[in-house]
């Protein structure tokens, strides 16, 4: 399990140089498209996506149900998070709270697919072992 979690984390950062660029691609060719601060959500859903699947990696060691009630409250947890954030970008920064709420959106689908992808892959592995 251990040499798992880290071929995640090392996934983790290949998946989030490889946004890294397309969004840096996209700000260049399309600079009225992507919110300027694109590289601090990046870092941002990198480390709710660390901190997620660590937590539910350790939760998962114990009952299913375990598990379960882990991923639902920090879930739950981190879309109240990112309201609050695009609820308070809005508010001091007026003008580009469109593109950051677009871009944090994309962001989140993303990092999304990402982490269930791998919660399913550790899953399997746990099942196996």
């Amino acid at each position: 399990m251990k040499e798992l979690l880290n071929r995640f984390i090392q996934n983790l950062i290949y998946f989030t140089v490889a946004i890294a660029v397309s969004a840096l691609a996209v700000s260049y060719f399309a600079p009225g498209f992507i919110t300027k601060f694109w590289p601090f959500l990046l870092l941002l859903f990198a480390g709710i996506t660390l901190i997620l699947v660590s937590l539910l990696v350790s939760a998962s060691e114990q009952k299913f149900s375990k598990f379960s009630n882990t991923f639902m409250i920090v879930s739950m947890l981190k879309i109240f998070l990112l309201l609050i954030i695009i609820a308070a970008y809005a508010f001091k920064f007026q003008a580009d709270a469109i593109r950051f709420s677009i871009t944090l959106f994309v962001f989140y689908i993303l990092y999304l697919v990402f982490e269930i992808f791998w919660l399913m892959k550790l899953q399997r592995s746990d099942k196996k072992e």
